[in-house]
């Protein structure tokens, strides 16, 4: 069953009435120079031991960052899971939450084949989705990088910003989980945003690295999650970490992430870990902010500079 989202009024005057991040007080009572930053540097400051968000591209100041913006673990207290009890984080969280079962389902069925008729010959009338996106010659937003190694298959809903309408026809339900979300603005809506089925196949792993810039979290919803590992391996069988946090997943349990930190994935067992994986507006960009970004690299795309393979 698909259920709906409910965004108050208040939660977007919360994100509109923020005062705008490049104003600031200095000496001059004048607003820097540029209030974007293209960056590169090291993610941990070594007189501290501290991590910090070192995006590979795009950086503004003044976001609030952490690595993870969930308490590790499932919890009944929803408002306790999300850092800062931050209101837009939150009802995004219990959107994609309530509508679990129905996006677990429409994975197996569209991507396993679980349910499809067949016919006399053994021939399915409908074939599964097949993996859309080859992570291996493209290298996300990491062309340059050999990012993983095993399996890693996506099935996506949306690839470097564009819908594939072939997703939404096999899984209506989930497209209109996501839908809901763009008509709050709550989607990064920019060539760097990203919905797919993550699949890591049994002993593979996602190497180190850092995303192109700290104005998203993403979102993981785990749909399938490898049992835990008896050995004494101190980690566990299938996890994350980000600047030096571990967690797990738990199937059904959100976890939200600022993948400008350093992040790294593995899935030591024999079995497949499947999420269901978006990216969302940072909550601390405005509005007009967000617009005004999203024509950037639209403008960006549309001369060239950005490649639609990134």
């Amino acid at each position: 069953m698909y259920r709906n989202i409910a965004i108050t009024k208040a939660t977007r005057r919360l994100i509109n009435e923020r005062p705008p991040l490049a104003s600031f007080s200095s000496s001059a009572e004048q607003p820097p120079v540029d209030s974007s930053t293209i960056i590169q540097g090291p993610s941990l400051l070594t007189s501290t031991g501290v991590h910090r968000p070192s995006p590979s591209l795009f950086y503004l100041p003044g976001l609030r960052s952490l690595p993870f913006w969930t308490a590790p673990g499932p919890s009944s207290e929803q408002r306790q899971r999300v850092a800062f009890n931050d209101p837009v984080v939150t009802s995004a969280i219990q959107h994609v939450e309530s509508n679990y079962e129905a996006i677990r389902s429409e994975y197996f069925a569209a991507v396993l084949g679980q349910g499809i008729e067949t016919t006399l010959d053994g021939k399915s009338r409908i074939k599964p989705l097949e993996p859309d996106y080859d992570v291996a010659s493209k290298g996300g937003e990491h062309a340059d990088d050999a990012l993983h190694e095993g399996m890693w298959d996506w099935h996506s809903y949306i690839l470097n910003g564009v819908k594939n309408e072939a997703f939404k026809e096999r899984c209506p339900k989930t497209a209109q989980v996501v839908d809901d979300l763009e008509k709050e603005n709550m989607l990064f809506g920019t060539p760097f945003g990203f919905c797919f089925f993550s699949t890591l196949h049994g002993k593979s792993s996602i190497k180190p690295h850092s995303g192109p810039m700290n104005l998203r979290l993403r979102l993981h919803l785990p749909l399938v999650v490898p049992k835990k590992d008896n050995s004494t391996n101190k980690r566990p069988a299938a996890g994350i970490q980000v600047a030096g946090q571990m967690r797990e997943w738990h199937e059904g349990s959100s976890i939200i992430l600022d993948d400008s930190y350093v992040h790294e994935v593995w899935n030591d067992s024999e079995e497949s870990r499947v999420l269901f994986l978006m990216d969302l507006w940072h909550p601390d960009v405005r509005m007009e902010e967000r617009e005004r970004i999203s024509n950037m690299f639209a403008y960006a795309r549309d001369k060239g500079w950005i490649s639609a393979k990134k």
